[in-house]
């Protein structure tokens, strides 16, 4: 069915023919969202598709296109660093996820980036790790996605796993304390990082441990994807072909010369040269 899109609160109502499938994920938190770019007609259409096929109503995050953040904003929350404003906008979405859940006293925050393609038992997997998160302390986040499949392979009914490493931001879900948190640490913390590192720095600072489902139930870039290239070689930003649902966290003494926002795309250690593309 066609979506119903709100245009003043970019909110978009996709109507089912069956609506108790559909309540499945929104009663389970207070608010979706979905960071995307105004221009990004592509990746609009696809996310609109992919929620409606799951029956989720969703509001899109369009603020701060990277060609649309004031420079007081920019001055205000990034140090001086080599981030692109592409890296700046996605980072400046999520944080306004993080605002609205204090504004709108939101308990539980839902969010997706715009090329998230998710499992058909999506509904019900989601259902099950929300209520294992009923026994979370509050101050928590949960992952949804592959990332580096470090918990693949857990067996049990579908719930959450604590601890490692957050390898993206491609979806997520969080509850109020943990925006808080967040918030109250950048007060006075200005930004160096891409989205995935900087939550990562926050978080364990600011004392917001990860989780992560026991099944991931999101995946990401799998067919064409752009990225920045570093200065100093001389490959063309896209589009790339790409068809992965793997993150890779480096270390520190590893040069990334390509990130997209999303993730590492292309990085140096002395002589020898990595793909994450592909």
């Amino acid at each position: 069915m066609p979506s119903v899109v709100d245009a003043d609160a970019q909110t978009v109502r996709t109507p089912q023919p069956d609506p108790g499938a559909a309540d499945r994920v929104n009663a389970q938190v207070d608010a979706v969202f979905v960071l995307s770019v105004r221009s990004f007609t592509d990746r609009i259409a696809h996310i609109r598709a992919e929620l409606g096929r799951h029956g989720i109503d969703f509001e899109f995050i369009f603020e701060f296109d990277a060609n649309a953040i004031p420079d007081d904003v920019i001055a205000a929350r990034f140090a001086p660093s080599d981030m692109k404003r592409s890296h700046q906008s996605l980072v400046l979405k999520h944080l306004r996820t993080w605002e609205l859940a204090l504004e709108r006293n939101l308990g539980r925050v839902l969010v997706f980036e715009d090329d998230a393609v998710l499992d058909p038992g999506f509904a019900g997997s989601f259902a099950q790790a929300m209520n294992a998160a009923d026994a979370l302390d509050a101050g928590w986040m949960i992952y949804l996605g592959r990332g580096n499949n470090q918990h693949v392979g857990a067996r049990g009914a579908q719930g959450v796993v604590g601890g490692g490493v957050l390898p993206a931001t491609d979806a997520l879900v969080f509850d109020r304390e943990a925006a808080r948190r967040r918030l109250d640490y950048l007060r006075t913390h200005r930004i160096t990082r891409p989205a995935d590192w900087l939550m990562r720095e926050t978080d364990a600072a600011a004392g917001v441990p990860p989780h992560w489902l026991r099944a991931p139930q999101v995946e990401q870039e799998i067919g064409l994807v752009t990225f920045d290239s570093g200065d100093d070689l001389p490959i063309p930003a896209g589009p790339w072909f790409t068809w992965h649902e793997d993150r890779v966290v480096l270390p520190d003494d590893v040069e990334v010369l390509a990130h997209n926002g999303k993730a590492v795309q292309l990085f140096r250690s002395g002589r020898a040269v990595g793909t994450q593309f592909h």
